[in-house]
Parts: C-alpha cells; sequence; structure tokens
C-alpha cells in the first residue's frame, strides 16, 4: 500500500512533463510569442553631484609686532660707551648716563618704526564646491505588441526585438 501511495505523485509529474514540453507552465496556460509594434526608451533627468575645487591667491596685510625691547637695550649700551668715552673727570659719570638715556630712547624709536613698518604675504585659499549637472538616463523601453488581434504596452528592461514572450492563460467565462 505504501508502494501505490508514491506511485501517484511519480505518475502525475510523468503526466504533466509533455505538457511542460509544449509551452504550458505549471499553473495552467502556455508560452506563445507576440510582435512588437512599437519600442520606446523610457528616459529620465537625473542630478548628478559634480564636486571642483576653486583656489585663488589673497593678500594679506599687516604691521610687525616685535615687542622685545631689544632696540632699547642696545641703544641704551652702546649709548652708556660713547657717553663713557666722551666724558672727562667728573663729567664722565654724567655723560655715561646722558649716553644711556639717549641710547635708550633712540633705541626704542627705532623699534616703533620697524614695528610700524606694513608687510604684505600672499596666502593661497581653496574650497570644494558642487554643482548639480541634469543627465539623461535609460530607465527601461515602453513596448507595444499585438497578440491574436489585439494591442498591449508593457515596460520593459531591455528591447526585446521583433517578437517579445507572452504567457497566455485561458479561463472560462461564468
Amino acid at each position: 500500500m505504501n508502494n501505490k501511495l508514491l506511485l501517484i505523485p511519480l505518475l502525475s509529474a510523468l503526466a504533466s512533463a509533455p505538457l511542460q514540453a509544449m509551452g504550458y507552465g505549471p499553473h495552467g496556460g502556455f508560452h506563445d510569442k507576440a510582435r512588437v509594434v512599437d519600442v520606446r526608451p523610457i528616459i529620465e533627468i537625473v542630478e548628478v553631484p559634480n564636486e571642483r575645487r576653486e583656489c585663488w591667491p589673497e593678500e594679506v596685510y599687516g604691521s610687525r609686532s616685535r615687542n622685545s625691547g631689544a632696540g632699547m637695550i642696545v641703544g641704551g649700551i652702546i649709548g652708556g660707551v660713547l657717553g663713557n668715552q666722551i666724558g672727562r673727570g667728573d663729567g664722565r659719570k654724567v655723560a655715561t648716563v646722558a649716553g644711556t638715556v639717549i641710547g635708550a630712547a633712540v633705541g626704542a624709536d627705532a623699534d616703533r618704526q620697524a614695528r610700524s613698518q606694513p608687510y604684505s604675504n600672499t596666502e593661497h585659499h581653496c574650497r570644494v564646491t558642487t554643482d548639480y549637472l541634469q543627465e539623461e538616463r535609460l530607465r527601461g523601453y515602453r513596448v507595444t505588441y499585438r497578440y491574436q488581434g489585439q494591442t498591449f504596452t508593457t515596460e520593459m528592461d531591455h528591447d526585446p526585438g521583433k517578437f517579445v514572450p507572452v504567457r497566455v492563460q485561458v479561463t472560462p467565462v461564468d
């Protein structure tokens, strides 16, 4: 009895194989081909980002800001040495002090002039900008075909050529 139960599905599969070989599908119906009468590409417009780098030179202006006090110190030392050389006797101490004060003032003034002198420098700046370009892209094909005197239209991802395969399923009308 167990062998008989296995035999029924096997016979059913063997009986349906010729139908499928003739184009009949497993859910009924059959495959055929229909003549293509028109194929039109479906084009869509998409925006594509386009990044580009822009660079430019830019002049930068400023002034020197040395606040070391070196001019005043060096000026004071030189002035003191000169004052000591010029002065005689008791006046040598006064000449040394006066030379130191005058030399420090001259050195400080030279520092101020050096600090207030403007300068310029060229710096390069860059930025990335994004433009959006419109581009046409093929989305598929609108295919119009005739089968048994009737016209049908569908969308396909490829151009089918002269014929398009169709599945035909016949059902009774109540």
